[in-house]
């Protein structure tokens, strides 16, 4: 009797501690931007389906507001678990120390930190101890992607042109991701030489800043043929911008973006914006199964407990249809997310974390 008792008090604890575990999400973003919030919901479905709390704060792409959020976190009697950052205006190692001298456990996702960071504070678990493990995406590949399906989906009798004549609009000049979706594009133009990069200017990934160099840059360059976007909301910009100087995009002019967002997917089966990478919001998300893990007593074998993924696919004009089913919120709930852990699939030795892969798996 005293065995059952003792078994059935040991497993209603753990069952409380499984359901105590809290994790929040630190949004760089607007609570009103399309990108953030499907990376905010997307992160949140697999948090419930995996059996945390989970919340979200959004910054609200103001950076003192994001550091007082750390500190407001950090001075929480009900602490979370777990924060999920984003080096967002490179203020992930401020937010790593506070957070680690507060004994919070701490995950940095979407936004690397840059090499200069990398000397200081080097990799998770050096000089953080609370800082367990870093998941973000690969943005090379997403660079070089962009340019190549503009460049692929040109019609053929266009193909013969000598030289064609580029601007490329970045997202920042400082952060990860604008630094490596750059090199991306910069690795495509060495290998095709019959495309000239007229210039390469930052909007601030905002598609108002967005529009407005656009103009500027029709009022430099009068020949354009493409406009390699570092997001949806630029392409979206700049595709407003096109319009205004009497040119018909995807027909005279090629835009390609990067968000997967339901603006530019509509533009991509109008046939005005050539491309669309994404995937990429399900960064949370993956991070959300890794902590499980960890938490089960799966630790990460990745290097220096690092994981840079290349989650960018295409979304094509008659893969739209199909797609919008897919990045209907209301369908997430049904993904079996255990199934992208290694505590539940005894088979997996590495994470696959396929976007389309994993929309598609519904319960």
């Amino acid at each position: 009797m005293k065995i059952k008792l003792f078994a059935f008090i040991v497993s209603i604890f753990f069952i409380y501690t499984a359901s105590a575990i809290k994790i929040t999400f630190l949004v760089p973003g607007k609570s009103n931007e399309d990108f953030w919030v499907t990376a905010a919901e997307f992160t949140r479905a697999a948090a419930v389906e995996l059996g945390f709390d989970y919340e979200v704060l959004y910054a609200e792409r103001d950076r003192e507001n994001m550091i007082d959020l750390v500190y407001k976190i950090a001075s929480e009697t009900n602490k979370p678990d777990f924060v999920l950052i984003v080096n967002e205006k490179n203020s992930a190692p401020q937010m790593l120390k506070i957070l680690n001298n507060n004994n919070i456990k701490t995950f940095l996702v979407h936004v690397d930190l840059t090499d200069d960071q990398k000397k200081v504070i080097k990799y998770p678990r050096s000089i953080y101890k609370n800082w367990i493990g870093t998941v973000v995406a690969d943005n090379v590949p997403a660079g070089y992607q962009i340019m190549n399906e503009m460049y692929k989906n040109i019609p053929e009798n266009l193909k013969s042109k000598k030289m064609f004549k580029l601007i490329a609009i970045n997202g920042d000049k400082e952060t990860k991701t604008s630094l490596e979706r750059e090199k991306g594009l910069y690795k495509f133009l060495n290998e095709n030489k019959s495309i000239q990069l007229l210039q390469i200017i930052a909007a601030e990934w905002d598609r108002d800043i967005a529009y407005q160099k656009t103009n500027h840059m029709f009022d430099r360059y009068k020949d354009i043929d493409f406009i390699w976007a570092a997001n949806d909301p630029i392409a979206l910009g700049a595709l407003k911008a096109v319009y205004n100087h009497q040119k018909l995009p995807g027909k005279n002019i090629y835009i390609g973006g990067l968000n997967w967002s339901k603006e530019s997917l509509e533009e991509i089966k109008k046939g005005t914006i050539s491309t669309s990478l994404g995937g990429h919001f399900i960064n949370g998300a993956c991070a959300i199964a890794v902590i499980f893990d960890y938490l089960k007593g799966i630790d990460i074998n990745s290097s220096n407990y690092e994981m840079k993924i290349n989650f960018f696919s295409p979304i094509g004009k008659k893969e739209v249809d199909e797609y919008f089913k897919y990045l209907d919120k209301s369908n997430w709930n049904k993904i079996n997310f255990k199934k992208y852990t290694k505590f539940y699939n005894k088979n997996l030795k590495e994470y696959k974390f396929n976007p389309k892969e994993i929309l598609k798996d519904y319960k």
